[in-house]
């Protein structure tokens, strides 16, 4: 009998020693921390840092078509007066020049045989180039964005360049003169024209991903071209003879037309890379552009082309 007392006694200490400790285990495993979830920043909380309004510098290249450039070849003349008030007119090389052009200058004409060594020089019925082309020209501007996200954008566009067309006419000298008794034949001379443009685009831009830190886009709208030619000239006997002048008038000067500006419209299409470097960005982008090109009373739709960098902040 008392060793049964004695047992149950024995058992209870042991329960109770039991649950004292699991008592004093419990505390050490709540306050252990439970594993941090990682927290991203929400895609569109960073695409909203990109709103509003972005400036921005282009630099790049103007590649203005050829079919316009042939109006500076010398084969004129307009059968309008560029200026009717001052007499100015945009004639053609035999006209300004030629021996027995109708506008022709004597001492301009004399300059040329005492340089050429002769006393008389014509020019060929096909003596002015129908291959004229513009160089390419630097091609700078300012560009405006209004970001909605980071891929799309409402963008205005505002560039200017200065070109240059070039190409080479056709006089016939005789062989006793100076510069053709060594080769006989027609002598190619040079004819050029400038003029300046400014190019207006408003449009919408989309891009669409390619990394962390770049996208492809593509941007369309329409587009305002203003040519303003400057001046129309050849080279010949080491100096330049312009044919955009006035008549010759004994005792005055001949004088130059003011030029004048004209404006077409169009579309334009853009396509490029943008890189970003927190809130700033930098893209190169190829562009094409269907206009009206306007000179004088020239006008004759085609199609330009760009190669461009911008530089965003």
């Amino acid at each position: 009998m008392k060793s049964a007392v004695k047992l149950t006694i024995l058992s209870a200490v042991c329960l109770l020693s039991l649950h004292d400790a699991s008592a004093q285990l419990r505390p050490i495993t709540a306050a252990r921390p439970l594993p941090q979830a990682v927290v991203y920043e929400d895609d569109e909380e960073q695409e909203d840092t990109l709103q509003g309004l972005s400036f921005g510098l282009n630099l790049g290249s103007y590649f203005a078509n050829a079919e316009t450039a042939n109006i500076y070849n010398g084969s004129g003349p307009f059968a309008e007066d560029v200026n009717a008030a001052a007499g100015v007119r945009w004639y053609s090389i035999p006209e300004r020049i030629g021996i027995d052009g109708p506008f022709a200058m004597s001492n301009d004409i004399r300059e040329i045989q005492n340089f050429y060594n002769t006393q008389t020089y014509t020019f060929p019925y096909d003596y002015a180039p129908t291959n004229m082309r513009y160089n390419p020209a630097m091609y700078v501007g300012l560009n405006i964005k209004w970001n909605f996200n980071r891929y799309a954008a409402l963008l205005m566009n505002l560039n200017a360049c200065r070109l240059k067309a070039v190409g080479q006419f056709t006089m016939q000298l005789p062989p006793t003169s100076q510069t053709a008794q060594n080769n006989v034949g027609p002598t190619l001379l040079s004819v050029a024209g400038e003029e300046q443009r400014f190019n207006l685009n408003l449009g919408y831009r989309q891009g669409w991903m390619m990394g962390d830190y770049s996208n492809f886009f593509v941007q369309v709208g329409g587009s305002m071209l203003g040519t303003k030619w400057m001046r129309n000239y050849v080279l010949v006997a080491d100096r330049q003879f312009d044919l955009i002048t006035s008549g010759f008038v004994a005792g005055q000067t001949p004088m130059s037309a003011v030029p004048n500006t004209g404006v077409g419209f169009g579309a334009f299409v853009e396509t490029g890379v943008e890189f970003w470097v927190g809130k700033y960005s930098f893209d190169i982008g190829l562009g094409f552009s269907r206009e009206k090109v306007i000179i004088n009373t020239y006008e004759q739709n085609v199609t330009n082309k760009w190669l461009q960098a911008t530089f965003n902040i």
